[in-house]
């Protein structure tokens, strides 16, 4: 459903509240959005911005009709949310909001986030699904990964991993290189590690991302 739509159904609501039970007739008018919502796939890039998010700061939670999908990010990058939510609008009602230092929004429950939960949560604490990442990963989930967890570092990139255990940042280093041609090594930061490109593929890196990069987020890469 698009967003015009929703507009349109918007529009019906607040013509509505002159004729009473507006609790009900709300309710109906997210019942009947949730469902059609529920009827969709998600394209090849909804997809990888979700997966790309889940690698960084993006969450799924739990709801009473299966999963949702959730992004917040600091108020300086709110156009990135933004960018963001245009390319999900499919499956959000409600524009992004802003909430003390930060900006987010959250879509509708969704079998295909359900699904995604399973593989990056499976005990309820986010791990790295490297069979998923090593089938479905490609360069548009990898840039959108470092629009929200990469840092210059000089001549070289680091992606923030210290989430991740060591032994995943150990196996995200093989499937990097295996899959992108791209040479990682591990960096120390306060007692984790996280993931740090050499400088030596930083321009095969740049090249594969570069594309898919918004402009706002450009001061992460390399000029």
């Amino acid at each position: 459903m698009r967003l015009d739509n929703r507009a349109q159904w918007s529009d019906s609501y607040r013509w509505n509240l002159t004729r009473g039970n507006t609790e009900g007739r709300e309710l109906v008018v997210e019942t009947h959005f949730a469902r059609h919502v529920r009827t969709l796939s998600l394209t090849d890039d909804e997809r990888q911005i979700v997966i790309g998010s889940l690698l960084g700061d993006g969450s799924l939670t739990p709801t009473t009709c299966g999963c949702s999908f959730r992004v917040h990010h600091g108020l300086q990058q709110r156009i990135y949310v933004e960018w963001k939510f245009k390319m999900l609008s499919r499956f959000v009602r409600t524009s992004p909001r802003v909430s003390g230092n930060g900006c987010y929004f959250r879509t509708v429950s969704h079998p295909e986030f359900a699904q995604l939960r399973r593989w990056f949560y499976p005990l309820g604490r986010k791990v790295v699904p490297f069979a998923l990442l090593a089938g479905e990963l490609r360069a548009l989930g990898l840039a959108v990964w470092i629009m929200d967890d990469g840092s210059l570092d000089g001549k070289q990139l680091r992606l923030n991993t210290q989430c991740f255990s060591e032994a995943e940042n150990r196996n995200l280093v093989g499937l990097l290189r295996a899959k992108f041609g791209i040479s990682v090594s591990l960096n120390s930061d306060k007692g984790r590690v996280r993931l740090r490109c050499n400088a030596a593929s930083v321009a095969r890196l740049v090249s594969l991302v570069r594309p898919h990069f918004i402009p706002s987020m450009l001061y992460k890469l390399p000029p």
